[in-house]
């Protein structure tokens, strides 16, 4: 796929502005190579290969692009020439995202069995300490956090968008120096939070290295 910005801003004008299909399938030939490897990115996070939930999560993140009348496509405004390409991985990780925090809160629940394609489940025991440590991170985020600063947190540092990437979402109303600060107070926070652990709080893990591990 060539990602060329100004084919790219086309393909999304013509979807908003015509009523037949036509562009919407150069819009899906076009963005599915990029939606396809963000929802498998965070599949691989999460220690899970399964094809049919990959094809349902891609599937998922059409609906939100095109839900409410396109609305996210509607409300997105180019702040650079590549904006496009970082806004639309942003929403397919979101999806993706999104699909695994509402099972970790059935889990929670009881209401979902660990059928061994969870992260802990397929990694080696060195690993398993790091998610146990990271999932402590993410109980405090949704304790002390709103879910729009916890999800630009672990977009940054799990997912590897920069800041400018996120800052393209509309729905998070920053802009780049407003997530660079986002991201910089919650970094603080949890190193300090890390810290009042003391030494034992990750075996062989310093605590000033913690949030070093993540992105």
């Amino acid at each position: 796929m060539t990602t060329n910005p100004l084919a790219a801003a086309e393909i999304v004008k013509a979807c908003l502005e015509s009523e037949n299909e036509t562009p919407w399938t150069t819009f899906v030939q076009y963005f599915q190579p990029l939606i396809a490897s963000s929802v498998s990115r965070v599949l691989r996070r999460y220690g899970h290969a399964n094809p049919s939930l990959a094809d349902d999560l891609i599937q998922e993140t059409y609906l939100r692009l095109c839900r409410d009348n396109c609305r996210v496509l509607r409300d997105f405004q180019a702040k650079h020439d590549e904006a496009i390409f970082g806004y639309i991985k942003v929403i397919a990780t979101s999806v993706a995202l999104d699909h695994f925090r509402a099972r970790a809160t059935h889990k929670r629940r009881g209401e979902v069995e660990d059928d061994g394609t969870n992260l802990e489940g397929s990694t080696a025991s060195s690993t398993i300490e790091q998610s146990l440590l990271l999932k402590e991170l993410d109980r405090r985020l949704a304790s002390t956090e709103n879910e729009r600063d916890r999800t630009i947190f672990w977009l940054y540092y799990r997912q590897g968008y920069t800041a400018r990437d996120i800052a393209a979402v509309p729905q998070f109303r920053l802009t780049q120096k407003g997530v660079e600060s986002c991201i910089y107070r919650l970094t603080q926070s949890l190193r300090d939070a890390v810290s009042s652990k003391g030494p034992g709080f990750t075996k062989g893990l310093p605590p000033q290295n913690t949030l070093g591990v993540m992105k």
